[in-house]
């Protein structure tokens, strides 16, 4: 039976987000470049009632944003402190999670909440696996399940 060391999974999860920020961030940029996000995107969500539809171009800038800021992270984290790696993975859920939500296109919104809500359950699936090595059989699963929804929403943001 393989033993996985805690340090082995911070460090293929940082990989792993790196991969999909990457994968993610290039594609929403790319679309955010065709159209600048305009003023009215942080006073929309930042009041109670938005004053007008999000654009894709500005809901995929969110997207590319949040992308971004998980691969620059994830770049920066180091296994030999698993503590603070966890906590910066835990940071990074919010983040994503708070930024997401104030994606209000409905074509992005769906997949943002979707990508969001994955990385939250990755989160939690390497907590459990830091304080119990034993279910690193799921770890696939997780991966697969995360790099399909940040795929979905980056695949979106070209359309």
């Amino acid at each position: 039976m393989k033993t996985i060391r805690v340090p082995f999974v911070l460090a293929a999860a940082s990989a792993l987000l790196l991969l999909a920020g990457c994968s993610g961030g290039g594609s929403a940029s790319d679309q955010g470049d065709a159209t600048a996000p305009t003023s009215t995107a942080p006073s929309a969500s930042a009041s109670a009632t938005p004053v007008a539809e999000q654009s894709k171009a500005e809901a995929c800038e969110v997207v590319s944003t949040a992308f971004t800021e998980v691969t620059q992270a994830s770049s920066t984290m180091s296994s030999s402190d698993p503590q603070a790696a966890m906590a910066t993975f835990q940071e990074l859920a919010a983040t994503v999670r708070t930024d997401f939500e104030g994606i209000t296109n409905t074509e992005i919104a769906p997949l943002a909440q979707d990508a969001s809500a994955a990385l939250g359950e990755y989160v939690t699936f390497i907590e459990e696996l830091a304080a119990d090595p034993s279910k690193a059989e799921g770890l696939s699963d997780q991966i697969t399940a995360l790099q399909t929804t940040y795929d979905a929403a980056a695949q979106a943001c070209l359309r």
